[in-house]
């Protein structure tokens, strides 16, 4: 592999004596798709499709999504939890104060006596094996993952509202087909019910046009039943009540093709992936665990001390006389618990090994989506492509035969069979079309972005 070449094999950054693992992945320097990205990464990336409506709706999902808000709440407690593991690296300081008063009788004497003190309580671990220190930093670390996954969470939110967004467009695009259709078994009908009054066609294609009809029209709910919960879903999707309108229509050249993939995109796009670096920042955390532990097993020592005065006057009470202070040194370490700190650190360890497992496999997966989006964009172009040879020859052919059957030479029955071939292959042209488009919205997000340039 290059030098260069992104290092997600994880040969992780700095020494310590417990020593951090490494991670043996044999990473390309580039998908296997030839030459060299060239231009900027992008990352408004669904502006590429071009569709203002998209673009708002995008928008209102960034805005108003319940768990990209929820991502966000959590990152806030990441921060609290960070500021508050922080302040243990500082010295404390309580205030204590009391008042009382007592009545006592004594040989028939009665006597009242009061009692006031203010007293300072200062205290301070000495972070001598860096204990609380790599306790901070765990939370630091913690913090920088939360980010990370408040922003896939953003990601992930982006793509999947992009894909419904793309599916409700298809189903509009067949409801427009199948509306197409209809009207055309419309009209079909009313031709042959005229030329079955006219004694030119026969009852059996009055019967067959008048199922074609039938059928058509028993193809509609359901793309319809599709469309309304593709558009609750979106609903719900941007933090909204679920809704559902009326198809849109769309132009007959709606589907136009994106610019290529530049070939040979660089393995180190992947960096960008929020949930590579969440997986990172997991790890360096837990490393900071493993030192947690193994700093429990050494002494821990504190400064604690107090300032403060008591007299049973008020008027007494911060003269100099009065003054009580105290200043103690303690040192507290473990003698014999049983194994137990050991054990703690040595689940730590595997903790922080498990996790460079599992970073190891995010890394392939996320390799794996790549290839796969690509591999998958190749061949779905082809069959858009076969599909478009095929729509040709079966218009040709339709027409042909609807004009055969106009002159009496075929019957009612193949002209309805190669009608049904055309619609057939243009709702599969549909379809995948959506699927190339959502192919993009794949690799998007398998590449933690778009890109730009030539």
């Amino acid at each position: 592999m290059r030098k260069g070449t992104v290092l997600l094999l994880l040969v992780l950054y700095g020494c310590s004596p417990l020593g951090k693992e490494g991670i043996d992945l044999a990473i390309p320097p580039a998908y296997r798709s030839g030459r060299a990205i060239e231009g900027r990464i992008g990352e408004r990336w669904w502006e590429e499709f071009g569709d203002v409506e998209l673009n708002r709706l995008v928008s209102r999902v960034v805005e108003r999504n319940h768990d990209i808000r929820m991502a966000a709440e959590r990152v806030k407690e990441a921060r609290a939890e960070l500021a508050k593991e922080g302040a243990l690296l500082y010295p404390s300081i309580q205030f204590e104060g009391s008042l009382s008063r007592q009545k006592q009788v004594l040989s028939g004497t009665t006597i009242h006596s009061s009692s006031l003190s203010v007293t300072l309580l200062p205290s301070y671990e000495i972070d001598l094996w860096k204990g609380l220190s790599s306790a901070r930093k765990e939370r630091l670390e913690m913090l920088l993952s939360k980010e990370e996954v408040y922003r896939a969470v953003i990601q992930g939110a982006i793509a999947d509202a992009v894909n419904l967004y793309l599916e409700m467009v298809g189903v509009e695009r067949k409801i427009a087909l199948k509306k197409e259709r209809l009207k055309i078994a419309d009209q079909n009908l009313r031709i042959i019910e005229e030329r079955y009054s006219r004694g030119l066609a026969s009852f059996l294609d009055l019967l067959q046009a008048r199922m074609n009809l039938k059928e058509i029209e028993a193809e509609l709910p359901p793309l319809y039943r599709h469309l309304k919960d593709t558009q609750q879903r979106l609903s719900v999707l941007s933090g909204t009540y679920p809704e559902v309108r009326k198809e849109r229509e769309h132009p007959g050249d709606y589907f136009k093709v994106l610019p290529p993939v530049p070939s040979g995109l660089p393995s180190e796009l992947l960096l960008r992936r929020p949930d590579i670096r969440a997986k990172e920042r997991e790890m360096e955390a837990l490393y900071q665990s493993l030192k947690v532990a193994r700093a429990a097993r050494f002494p821990s020592i504190s400064l604690t001390g107090s300032l403060g005065f008591r007299s049973n006057q008020l008027k007494t009470l911060f003269d100099p006389e009065n003054r009580l202070w105290q200043i103690a040194l303690g040192l507290v370490t473990p003698v014999f618990d049983g194994g137990r700190l050991k054990a703690e650190e040595d689940a730590a360890r595997s903790r922080y090994r498990e996790k460079t497992i599992e970073y190891a496999k995010t890394v392939l997966q996320a390799f794996y989506e790549v290839e796969s989006g690509l591999a998958k964009r190749e061949e779905l172009y082809r069959e858009r492509e076969a599909l478009l040879r095929l729509l040709s020859r079966s218009e040709r052919t339709w027409k042909v035969a609807l004009d055969r059957y106009q002159r009496g030479l075929i019957d009612l029955l193949r002209v309805l069979d190669l009608e049904d071939r055309v619609f057939r292959t243009r709702e599969r042209i549909v379809d995948v079309e959506t699927a190339i488009l959502k192919n993009r919205v794949f690799l998007y997000r398998a590449l933690g972005g778009g890109w730009g340039g030539s």
